[in-house]
């Protein structure tokens, strides 16, 4: 079956713009519309995980983070872990050749970070498993690099790190969202052509990030938060070089926010730190409050999921905000919890 652009309507319309040649050269790869039993009577496979629970191979994934936060630290983890098939974060990973593209440390020092994080993580790196291409620059608008970055590669790359991706801008707005949209549909076709998964850091915007959505922390437009497949979001702990890590995943169950703590070089699992309790800096005050919690619970019953539930499409807290506030709610003396472990107001359940 033709496609929706293989049609006499568009191939008869002349070519005045570039639009409409890019249309009518798109016309012929497009794939077929396929009838939804046949579909579903195909055996697909899925691609291999690459860092497990997390990422596949072809996907996009994201690290969001305040400045200074390591972003660039744990990208080289993450490439020198894929590369060895060692853990990253306390994840599993599937060995596989990794290109970094380093936009933005001298060449010294990025040689130096990667000594020290094998160092650190008693490995050797093998010949052939981990390739750097040092822009720095050399950086340009996405539109130049990335079809230079497409040419020079080959499908054995699992894994392709671009660091950071503001060196890709050029004159894009990262708060134009059709701007981003068009950055980050060249990264995903740079991911289907190369069969790679993608990596990137985002920043954080300013202010107090405790207090916002995980997937409304990256700086810019929302599409940073919509578009890739998988946002792992560092927030500041309020424990000196910790860090809350809260997972959006498209492809694969979610997983419960976890803490990882700085200790140079890496980032390393710390289960003895509760997630919840974000550092808090000055500014606007709190978006989510005890009492717009109890306000959900007012005259009813509800367990803790329930009780969440009924509050998230209500007021838009996020789990990890719930779970916070649940713990100054047990504090209180007229909130209790009965043996079916439902949680109710005592005078508002006695009127």
């Amino acid at each position: 079956m033709n496609s929706l652009l293989d049609t006499a309507e568009i191939r008869d319309v002349p070519d005045t713009t570039p639009e409409v040649r890019e249309m009518k050269q798109s016309a012929d790869t497009l794939p077929p519309i396929v009838d939804a039993a046949e579909f579903l009577a195909e055996h697909i496979e899925p691609p291999a995980e690459l860092v497990e629970g997390i990422v596949h191979q072809g996907s996009k994934l994201v690290l969001g983070g305040g400045s200074k936060t390591f972003k660039t630290w744990t990208l080289i983890d993450l490439a020198v872990s894929v590369a060895t098939g060692e853990s990253w974060l306390g994840f599993d990973t599937q060995k596989g050749r990794v290109l970094f593209v380093n936009f933005e440390i001298q060449h010294a020092f990025f040689q130096k970070r990667i000594v020290s994080v094998t160092h650190e993580k008693l490995i050797t790196l093998p010949t052939g498993q981990l390739d750097i291409w040092n822009l720095r620059g050399r950086a340009t608008s996405y539109e130049v690099l990335i079809p230079h970055i497409t040419e020079r590669i080959n499908q054995d790359y699992a894994l392709i790190i671009l660091d950071p991706i503001y060196k890709l801008y050029g004159k894009a707005n990262e708060n134009a969202a059709n701007e981003v949209a068009q950055l980050l549909n060249a990264i995903e076709q740079l991911a289907v052509e190369s069969g790679a998964a993608i990596a990137f850091g985002a920043h954080y915007s300013k202010g107090n990030q405790a207090n916002k959505e995980a997937i409304d922390r990256i700086s810019g437009s929302g599409v940073f938060a919509r578009d890739p497949d998988s946002i792992l979001s560092f927030t500041r702990h309020e424990e000196e070089d910790a860090f809350t890590v809260e997972a959006t995943l498209r492809n694969f169950i979610p997983i419960e926010p976890f803490v990882v703590r700085w200790g140079h070089p890496l980032m390393r699992r710390d289960g003895s730190l509760d997630p919840a309790k974000l550092k808090q800096t000055g500014g606007r005050p709190k978006q989510y409050t005890v009492e717009k919690i109890l306000d959900v619970l007012r005259g009813k019953k509800l367990t803790t999921q329930k009780w969440l539930e009924a509050a998230t499409p209500e007021t838009g807290i996020s789990k990890t905000r719930f779970y916070a506030l649940l713990e100054e709610v047990k504090k209180l003396p007229n909130v209790r919890k009965n043996q079916a472990g439902q949680w109710f107001i005592e005078d508002a359940a006695n009127d």
